[in-house]
């Protein structure tokens, strides 16, 4: 965890620097799945699946200078982009990013503490990688999701 942070206020910090990164270029989602844990411990796994292209649903941007964009284009959400600051670790197989915006969209103030996520990168290729995380950001009780990401460009 220290390491990351590290490599994080580094991005932060240092983005003039050009960096080579199997991530870096222009992403979509073309499948999302969740798990729930409803009050009674019952869990709920739903699958959305979607065209992974320019203007479509989920759309990422991850530039070689360390900074991102996500756009949520056909969200209802008031914010429908997120800049962000992120870290590839290829060691430890694991994107970290950190945005304060989508805590504003989320909860419209900031809590600086918690503008941090990390995804783990479960498998990658050229044109595709799939990451999944425990969302603690935007619901009350943690929960499970999985993105499978196409590139686009």
């Amino acid at each position: 965890m220290a390491v990351v942070a590290l490599m994080l206020a580094e991005a932060g910090c240092m983005k003039k620097m050009q960096t080579v990164s199997p991530i870096v270029g222009h992403w979509g989602c073309e499948q999302y799945v969740s798990c729930r844990t409803d009050s009674l411990g019952v869990e709920r796994w739903d699958t959305l699946r979607f065209e992974a292209v320019a203007g479509g649903e989920y759309e990422l941007f991850f530039n070689t200078d360390g900074t991102g964009l996500l756009k949520l284009n056909n969200s209802p959400a008031f914010i429908k982009e997120f800049s962000c600051n992120y870290v590839y670790d290829s060691v430890a197989q694991i994107i970290a990013i950190e945005s304060s915006s989508w805590l504003f969209a989320l909860y419209g103030s900031l809590f600086l503490e918690e503008n941090h996520a990390e995804f783990g990168v479960e498998s990658m290729t050229d044109t595709t990688f799939v990451a999944s995380w425990t969302n603690k950001l935007s619901e009350p009780r943690p929960f499970f999701e999985r993105f499978f990401i196409k590139r686009i460009d």
